[in-house]
């Protein structure tokens, strides 16, 4: 019987300190304490929802992947899992990229698995391999891993062995390759939070720096997050040292195919209109827009494509 600690620093700069009481049989989450640069109260979970659902798919011997723009709460998301699943008695694992033998000894330490030969040798990474999905084939636990898509291909198609022996495991990640695991795993797309969520993270943030901001700033802000809660604190941070405003870099713009159809539309109907009063210019205007707008959309079509993303 013994303690062990299993620390994540978030990229906020928030540390989350696991705490787990080891026995012969299991490891049992006894506790969770977060700690960070200041005193500061840490603001509402808003992704309840997403976290009920991955943990009863997990239960149920279920993989999902979870997708979302940077700093839309992938992490935030996953340690709650975590903490969800170590409370009910679950060993697990939550892994970030490094190296592969890294990720391997990581895994193995928090699982419990062999790291070391019977002769007494470090294991190298194809026998880390072996030791811990001899492991998990004999025993109930659970894969987290953030920012998947930064793994190694090497770990991505040990991964895909796993989940094809029936392995439970949670991916996130910020637009994965179309590939290997990412193409056999169910996944959830987070949303961005919405403008009273949005508006609470900023004026926590706002409260933390020691300054006050008025309901029409909160709002000229929070036109350039578009849902994202870390782009929200990173906002009031640039407001608080009085940088000037960038472009916004998230990813959540309108969709303009509506639009396009409806002018269609229109211009389609301006046409039959023109028939109709035998007017000449109507119709020769209506057709000449149409054909033009069909060479725009046949140009745009045939342009380059980037490489295929799962993701936005």
């Amino acid at each position: 019987m013994g303690i062990k600690q299993h620390r994540r620093r978030l990229a906020s700069g928030e540390e989350r300190i696991y705490i787990y009481e080891v026995s012969d049989e299991q490891r049992r989450s006894v506790g969770v304490v977060t700690s960070s640069s200041s005193d500061s109260v840490s603001p509402p979970f808003y992704r309840v929802e997403e976290k009920n659902r991955i943990v009863a798919a997990l239960q149920a011997d279920s993989s999902l992947l979870v997708i979302g723009e940077p700093g839309c709460g992938k992490t935030t998301l996953l340690d709650s899992v975590a903490v969800a699943l170590a409370e009910v008695g679950f060993p697990l694992a939550t892994i970030n990229p490094a190296t592969p033998k890294q990720i391997l000894l990581s895994i193995a330490s928090q699982l419990g698995a062999e790291t070391e030969s019977i002769e007494g040798k470090a294991l190298a990474v194809t026998g880390l391999m072996e030791a811990i999905a001899d492991f998990l084939s004999e025993n109930t636990a659970f894969l987290l891993i953030d920012d998947a898509h930064r793994l190694s291909v090497s770990i991505r198609c040990w991964l895909e062995e796993l989940h094809n022996g029936g392995q439970p495991m949670l991916l996130a990640a910020s637009r994965p390759p179309a590939k290997d695991i990412f193409l056999k795993l169910p996944r959830i797309e987070l949303q961005p939070l919405s403008h009273r969520q949005i508006r609470e993270i900023m004026e926590q943030a706002a409260r933390e720096l020691g300054i006050e901001l008025s309901a029409a700033q909160l709002a000229q802000l929070q036109q350039r997050c578009g849902g994202n809660p870390m782009l929200a604190k990173r906002v009031v941070r640039e407001e608080y040292l009085g940088l000037e405003e960038s472009s916004p870099d998230h990813t959540q713009w309108v969709d303009g195919t509506p639009f396009l159809i409806a002018g269609l539309m229109v211009f389609t109907i301006v046409r039959f209109i023109g028939l109709g009063l035998n007017s000449t210019s109507l119709y020769l205007i209506g057709g000449l827009v149409d054909v033009t707008v069909g060479i725009v959309r046949l140009l745009l079509f045939s342009l380059p494509k980037k490489s295929v993303r799962l993701g936005r």
